[in-house]
């Protein structure tokens, strides 16, 4: 398992660093992207790491490039209450002796990064405080308090439903720990646990009495015999959103609101950038609304197939590789839109 963890590791730093050094054509600092980003779990706060790349020096021969840099990782919180970014100075990871941050958990007053060395070596993660703006335990003093934890790595990190915030991880002897973010001390804890995914919301099921068809892009209709009813819209490779968490059956069905249920969809084959939010009407199947997801560049592998969603009553937050947006989900308009890397 240790060595599936690092080898991963290893395989997502090369990427990151060949995707963003092939996508250079000048010597200098390069547009900064997102590396993973996670809301808490009332969507009070949202945490993010993006990285920058500077590069030294630059060769094209033929049609073959070369590129030599740095990467730097760096740690930005956002109120969405109010859109602002509350560390003036971002965090750099690295000098708390971090040289591979990942996310590991947000709760409403603490950020848990899991960390590597420089070989992909987990190692102890280190907690931030939203309040003080701080780092209040490092990697280091959370190893001395807690000699039998070991290396933590970013996927290792789980939620209990009785207590959102707190902080869950599984240990390299396989156990699960609750690390207690003020004492940096560690105690296994048993219980249903759900892994920290940020595809959650995206695994909704339709409800049960209807079902999707349709050939490339699908259509929703009703599933009992002798119907004909079915969506005014067809979608494009679509996901239902599941707002909440799964049940103990693991039937999730997708969240509803005002008697409607949320579709994520793409509008072109090739990629995930351009994307539509809409909300379908569960007894007419007609669209009461659809809105452009804004999403202006890809995350550090060029990707975008990240969103993330919190629910705060008749209000989404909507998170992607580039943009943190509010939306009125009674009309479908974005209120708030922030550019997560400027």
């Amino acid at each position: 398992m240790m060595g599936t963890h690092q080898s991963l590791l290893r395989h997502l730093v090369f990427i990151a660093c060949a995707a963003l050094l092939a996508a250079c054509s000048h010597i200098g600092r390069q547009v900064p992207t997102v590396f993973q980003g996670k809301f808490s779990p009332s969507g009070k706060y949202y945490a993010y790491i993006y990285q920058s790349v500077f590069i030294f020096s630059y060769q094209r021969t033929g049609g073959r490039s070369v590129s030599n840099g740095s990467l730097t990782y760096y740690l930005q919180v956002v109120d969405s209450s109010t859109g602002q970014k509350l560390l003036a100075k971002p965090l750099k990871p690295r000098e708390f002796d971090c040289t591979y941050p990942q996310l590991g958990a947000v709760s409403e007053a603490h950020v848990l990064i899991a960390c590597s060395n420089s070989k992909g070596q987990a190692q102890a993660p280190f907690v931030f405080s939203i309040a003080t703006q701080q780092v209040t335990l490092t990697g280091k003093a959370i190893a001395e308090r807690n000699p039998a934890l070991g290396g933590v790595h970013g996927t290792d990190f789980y939620r209990s439903r009785e207590q959102l915030s707190a902080f869950i991880m599984e240990a390299s002897d396989g156990r699960k720990y609750q690390l207690n973010p003020d004492s940096g001390t560690a105690q296994p804890v048993t219980g249903d646990f759900e892994r920290l995914d940020i595809d959650g919301p995206l695994r909704g099921e339709l409800p049960k009495s209807l079902r999707e068809a349709g050939d490339g892009r699908r259509y929703i209709e009703v599933a009992a015999r002798g119907q004909s009813r079915r969506s005014t819209e067809d979608f494009l490779r679509p996901k239902y959103l599941m707002l909440g968490h799964d049940t103990e059956d693991h039937f999730s069905p997708a969240t509803q609101v005002d008697g409607g249920f949320l579709v994520l969809s793409n509008t072109v084959k090739d990629s995930g950038q351009h994307k539509l939010l809409s909300l379908v009407d569960a007894a007419t199947l007609a669209t009461r609304w659809s809105t452009p997801l804004p999403q202006q560049r890809g995350d550090w592998a060029n990707g975008f197939d990240n969103e993330q969603f919190v629910q705060q009553g008749n209000q989404l937050l909507v998170a992607n590789s580039s943009q943190l947006l509010r939306m009125d989900l009674l009309t479908g308009q974005i209120t708030r839109n922030v550019d997560l890397v400027d």
